[in-house]
């Protein structure tokens, strides 16, 4: 079976890619079990040191489906095979917490950034970095436009860094007031960008980088946002415990989810009407856009759910948790056919 999308983050030295099938599904609930999990685990040798997995923050998968790159807490990058499970290289010189890592739509450049304060950029054909001037704040987040041509940055100060991303050039300084922004999207056409962060207020740019909308989406930090895959909605949640959803041209509300038994960190559409959470009760819950209704429960992580990306050809969600694993869960049966939209 074949796996197209993110992963989760930071890896070190003497650790491997451990892959296994998962236990089949329970008769009553046939999707809830994750088909294929993986797992970072020290080598024998680094258990005999006491080391332990890092802490997985950040995840990517190449555009293609095949390069999976992880960081975290070891300030390390490390490029895996995603199906066999190997490494490829590491990429090092982060100086602190890598938190942050995204493909180039083409496949061809890694960012990273972190609590060093810089972002750099790879060129997988070389590994070798181009690295970019410092910033006043550690960076938690990035996000590239569909095209490639703008990577977004964001962490604990009040701004959003828009760099070219193909020269790094900064290109435009967004206003983030009160900081600490962890939540950052571009939409599918990249028209708009849209941020959250400690304040609570969920910010939506035009690509010219004026304010398109601001709207008070939470009392509490955001630390997730999403846009439907036509576009038109956006999904925002956090450490409120709700998630809401608003007409991502005029900032309207939608729609609200009751009350979330725990903090969202991760949101992700799967399909026009379905929006996964990852949260930080170890648990991915989906939920009907509609009608507000929770639809299923996906159980497996023993970690806070960082990050999710869904596959829709395939009709399979991928999740990233604090536990160090990747899961890969069946949103759509096998026999059904699934939209491509």
């Amino acid at each position: 079976m074949k796996i197209s999308r993110p992963l989760i983050v930071g890896i070190m030295c003497g650790m491997g890619l451990i892959l296994w099938a998962a236990p089949a599904p329970a008769a009553t609930l046939p999707e809830e079990t994750a088909e294929r999990i993986l797992e970072i685990k020290p080598d024998p040798d680094a258990v005999e040191k006491k080391e332990v997995p890092p802490v997985v923050s950040a995840v990517a998968l190449d555009p293609q489906g095949v390069v999976l790159a992880t960081a975290g807490d070891d300030h390390l990058v490390r490029l895996w095979d995603f199906h066999s499970g190997t490494v490829l290289s590491r990429l090092e010189g982060h100086t602190d917490w890598v938190r942050a890592v995204a493909f180039r739509p083409d496949g061809k450049v890694l960012a990273t950034a972190g609590d060093d304060c810089a972002v750099r950029f790879w060129d997988l054909s070389s590994n070798t970095p181009q690295i970019l001037p410092e910033v006043p704040e550690m960076i938690r987040v990035l996000a590239y436009s569909p095209d490639g041509k703008r990577l977004a940055a964001a962490g604990y100060g009040a701004k959003v860094y828009v760099y070219d991303g193909v020269t790094g050039a900064l290109l435009q300084q967004l206003d983030a007031p009160g900081g600490d922004v962890r939540a950052l999207r571009y939409s599918p056409d990249g028209s708009r960008l849209a941020a959250g962060g400690r304040s609570g207020a969920l910010w939506v740019w035009n690509a010219d980088g004026k304010l398109r909308f601001e709207v008070q989406a939470s009392s509490r930090p955001l630390r997730a946002v999403a846009f439907s895959p036509d576009g038109r909605q956006i999904a925002a949640a956090g450490a409120e415990r709700m998630i809401r959803v608003y007409d991502a041209d005029s900032g309207k509300p939608l729609v609200r989810m009751p009350g979330q038994p725990a903090e969202v960190r991760s949101l992700c559409y799967c399909g026009p009407d379905v929006l996964a959470a990852g949260e930080t009760d170890n648990r991915i819950r989906l939920w009907s856009v509609s009608t507000g209704r929770l639809q299923r429960q996906l159980e497996g992580h023993t970690g806070t759910v960082a990050a999710l990306k869904y596959d829709g050809p395939r009709g399979e969600l991928l999740s990233a948790g604090f536990d160090t694993t990747i899961r890969t869960w069946r949103i759509v049966p096998r026999q059904e056919k699934v939209s491509q939209r």
